[in-house]
């Protein structure tokens, strides 16, 4: 009789149970799956991306904004997602839309099931078929902006049971609204929380275009719980004199503050119910707060600010805004350290821009309310451009020529200030030849003029020219 190897058979037995209990229970939903994405400056998905980061779902509407403002450009972006989602065996309906070109590629097929690029069809839900085997299946998604409005969804659904599925993607925001026309003018600081009332700290913090969002049974990031969080929404909006009407739909709670007013008070278990709330606004900048939370389920928001019929349809109003890059960052009473801290603000958080000095070394912003001054050198902006000069400044007399010049040894930064702490004007190219105009006293600093910009440079890195004779310079900081 041929004897049974007790410790073989055992291990066999552990090793098979370690292969179902590694086997995912249920299917990743397209909603729930950790996107690992790639956001590129360019059309065509090429050199090191801009931004990586991980995304709960794809379904984003930035409108004709920026996935990451003063980060990833607002127009001619690309994206890669990939992901490897479990699947049970079946047929599965894959769904996109997309303005303006998308690409879906499950299983790393010769040809994508899905692809719009080259032919964009924008609006138009495009689907396709797939057949898979049981188990982890690579799915990649390729999206291309060119320019105008953004926005793209993707999911897909088993077959099984559903012969005849709807994506259920919200109308993106640039469609309006046959009873308004839909506005959006700013950006909005997202807040996300791992608990359902929106206390301690959040998790997670990052601009948005809007907060309409839909995470199916999944959530914004793997590090919130799919069930019991909550996020709030702050932006401040500028807007003409008018009749608005704001319509929330959510699953579950929210609540909606306009100036600090509860207009939309809805912090209960729902699935899917719509609200609304109308209001007549004045001219000028409004403060809109959006809080929710999901309870458990499917999790999704869908938020429109519509400007009533009669509608009034003038010209864009320019407008800038900036991001946090540093931990905290006080917010002045003056353009300089010496102004008073009015209130802190954080990384990431995004706030409008309403003014600056005369080289925009410092912002003016309205941080909820509170406008005052933020250093540029730790805030992000885009749009400055347009940014009104809010200081008076007086222009002094250029300092006059010497006839002597400097050469730089190495690049060297060109500062408002005979000190590393001055602002960073521009820089002096190894090599560059600049006009020396003025010094510090103990001649360690060089006052220049190099096109067009008259700022400082280190002597240790601008070396004077052969034979001259300092007393040439006249000392002028």
């Amino acid at each position: 009789m041929r004897r049974v190897n007790h410790k073989w058979l055992m291990a066999m037995v552990l090793a098979a149970l370690l292969i179902i209990a590694a086997r995912p229970s249920q299917p990743a939903l397209a909603q729930g799956v950790a996107w690992q994405a790639e956001y590129f400056n360019n059309s065509f998905l090429l050199d090191e991306p801009s931004l990586k980061r991980v995304d709960g779902a794809i379904a984003f509407d930035w409108g004709t904004g920026s996935p990451a403002p003063g980060v990833i450009n607002s127009d001619g972006f690309t994206v890669r997602w990939g992901a490897d989602p479990y699947f049970p065996a079946g047929t599965y309906r894959f769904f996109a839309l997309a303005d303006d070109e998308v690409r879906v590629n499950v299983g790393y097929a010769f040809t994508p099931q899905i692809d719009t690029f080259g032919s964009p069809r924008i609006g138009q839900v495009v689907s396709a078929d797939v057949t898979l085997t049981e188990g982890v299946h690579h799915v990649q998604v390729d999206y291309r902006e060119a320019g105008g409005n953004a926005y793209v969804y993707v999911t897909w659904v088993n077959l099984a049971g559903n012969p005849n599925p709807s994506p259920n993607f919200p109308a993106p925001l640039s469609s309006g609204s046959p009873s308004g026309v839909g506005v959006n003018t700013g950006v909005w600081t997202a807040q996300y929380y791992s608990n359902p009332v929106l206390a301690g700290s959040p998790t997670l913090i990052q601009t948005e275009t809007s907060p309409t969002r839909s995470w199916g049974a999944g959530s914004p990031v793997p590090s919130i719980p799919a069930d019991n969080w909550s996020a709030r929404w702050t932006s401040v909006q500028t807007l003409e004199a008018g009749d608005y009407q704001i319509i929330v739909r959510a699953d579950d709670g929210v609540r909606v503050f306009v100036d600090g007013i509860l207009v939309i008070n809805e912090w209960h278990g729902a699935t899917g119910q719509t609200y609304t709330a109308n209001l007549k606004l004045t001219a000028g900048a409004h403060n809109f707060m959006v809080e929710y939370y999901e309870a458990g389920g499917d999790a999704f928001i869908e938020y429109t600010l519509l400007r009533l019929s009669p509608p009034v349809i003038s010209p864009p109003i320019a407008s800038a805004f900036g991001v946090v890059n540093t931990f905290r960052l006080n917010v002045r009473s003056a353009p300089n350290t010496g102004g008073e801290i009015l209130t802190k603000i954080s990384r990431g958080e995004t706030y409008p821009v309403v003014g600056r000095n005369a080289d925009s070394t410092w912002w003016q912003v309205n941080a909820n309310g509170v406008v005052g001054w933020v250093f540029g050198r730790f805030f992000a902006v885009t749009g400055g451009d347009s940014v009104p000069v809010t200081v008076a400044a007086s222009t002094p007399a250029p300092p006059a020529p010497t006839g002597l010049n400097v050469t730089a040894v190495d690049n060297v930064n060109i500062r408002s200030l005979p000190s590393t702490s001055g602002a960073i004007l521009g820089k002096l190219p190894l090599g560059a030849l600049a006009q020396v105009v003025g010094r510090n006293a103990n001649s360690t600093w060089w006052q220049i003029s190099y096109q067009g910009i008259t700022g400082w440079v280190n002597a240790s890195y601008a070396r004077l020219q052969a034979g001259a004779s300092i007393n040439q310079i006249p000392v002028t900081g």
